[in-house]
């Protein structure tokens, strides 16, 4: 990663950070959260120009759960996984980030190089519900899912050909809210 790539990103996740702080003291529980995934927060470190990031909405009663995963200057994706970090150590996948059954019409980017497929721009758009849970998770509810969100025990690791165990990590989510409108916010006419 680029000094300026990572300075830039440090200070965005930075400001999300302060605000997602005065958001929880004033609002309560969330249902929004940012992570930002780098080679620096695998473990161990892997030394990349990969980053990414990971955005989670529950809707109000939290049966439905969208997402979106963004990555730039990575090749070959094998896998996006949000894992559940268990008490007693364990690391499990509990959701597929690309291949969930209500994925997003929207399409992604691939830009064709001399070389391996350079993935950019949204990888991952998508929709569960508590059907989709995997592993320990399977059989609980999304509001389940949401405390573990809230209580920092769910990660997302990006895995490629070069790096089968996860190029780039992110490890715990930033609860925000309100920092971009809602669409029904505005007037457009």
């Amino acid at each position: 990663m680029k000094l300026q790539d990572l300075v830039v990103v440090t200070s965005v996740f930075s400001v999300l950070l302060a605000y997602s702080a005065l958001v929880v003291n004033v609002y309560g529980q969330l249902d929004r959260y940012w992570m930002v995934l780098s080679g620096d927060q695998q473990s161990p470190a892997v030394n990349t120009d990969a980053i990414g990031l990971v955005s989670l909405k529950f809707d109000e009663d939290s049966t439905r759960l969208i997402y979106n995963v963004n990555l730039d200057n990575i090749h070959n994706v094998t896998g996006v996984y949000l894992y559940y970090s268990s008490p007693n150590g364990d690391d499990t996948k509990i959701l597929n980030l690309l291949k969930e059954a209500k994925e997003s019409n929207k399409q992604f980017k691939v830009s064709e190089t001399s070389g391996p497929v350079e993935t950019t721009g949204t990888v991952g758009l998508g929709g569960v519900t508590k059907h989709d849970l995997k592993g320990p998770l399977k059989g609980n509810s999304l509001p389940h899912l949401h405390k573990l969100v809230d209580d920092g025990k769910v990660f997302v690791v990006v895995h490629t050909e070069d790096f089968p165990n996860g190029e780039i990590r992110g490890n715990s989510f930033v609860a925000i809210d309100r920092v971009f409108p809602d669409l029904n916010e505005f007037r457009w006419d």
